[in-house]
């Protein structure tokens, strides 16, 4: 498989993910509108997808869109660095696939696997994401996670120390939202779980994503995953702090 082919199977698998949640539509010349209306302060489903680079006018009439329908936000995503970002905060999430056997990876041979429970993921997930997001929004969203994605859990004396969450589409396992619980790191709790699912994945093109300057992605470099796509996002999470040169909203 080439390396265009893996990354056009990859972009797939994440727009059937993304169509779980949320609805896309033509906005402008070079803007699809991605939607969740069931939780529509959540970035990640509810965004501006760029195609080429788009104008001035283009941003303008997506801020006015966005304060039209309530959002505090605006988020652009786009496959290649966008020319001019608005005064918008990048970021950069590298797809990694993996290209290596994982048959030698450390495990920790006390961790058992099991799907958790709703209670369970949603109080790992408010441990840590609460005092980032606040408890309100960590909830709603595990819980609309959960009803979508399949969710797995690594356990330490029967008590949930990790998860995340797989999404598979021809042909394509998708893993995400990797988590480990404070009280457990370092004992070896994601890479068991990543063996364990990558190991059930051998058939399949196995991919999970990273923060371009997070450790993580460190970790899965040295587990054999590749970097094969890459997502740039512009992000305001206060439409009052935004006044983006170059461009009036009138």
């Amino acid at each position: 498989m080439t390396p265009q082919e893996i990354t056009a199977r990859t972009r797939e698998a994440e727009r059937q993910m993304a169509r779980l949640f949320s609805s896309e539509r033509p906005f402008s010349a070079h803007l699809t509108k991605w939607e969740d209306p069931l939780l529509p302060d959540k970035y990640d489903f509810n965004c501006f997808f760029c195609s080429g680079q788009p104008q001035a006018e283009e941003i303008a009439a997506a801020l006015r869109y966005q304060k039209e329908t309530g959002a505090a936000f605006l988020k652009l995503e786009s496959d290649a660095p966008l020319q001019n970002s608005f005064g918008l905060e990048q970021s950069v999430t590298l797809t990694m696939a993996l290209t290596a056997p994982c048959d030698g990876w450390n495990r920790n041979p006390f961790v058992t696997f099991g799907r958790p429970t709703l209670a369970e993921a949603e109080a790992l997930e408010v441990r840590h994401y609460g005092p980032v997001y606040g408890e309100d929004f960590t909830r709603r969203n595990i819980r609309r996670m959960f009803q979508k994605l399949n969710y797995h859990g690594a356990y330490l004396d029967g008590v949930l120390a990790g998860m995340c969450y797989t999404f598979e589409s021809g042909g394509c396992v998708c893993l995400d939202g990797l988590l480990t619980d404070e009280a457990c790191r370092g004992q070896g709790v994601a890479t068991t779980l990543l063996r364990q699912l990558a190991g059930q994945s051998k058939d399949k093109l196995f991919f999970l994503h990273a923060d371009a300057d997070d450790t993580p992605r460190q970790m899965y470099e040295k587990l054999g995953f590749c970097t094969v796509d890459t997502l740039y996002e512009y992000l305001c999470p206060d439409l009052a702090l935004l006044c983006p040169p170059g461009f009036s909203e009138d």
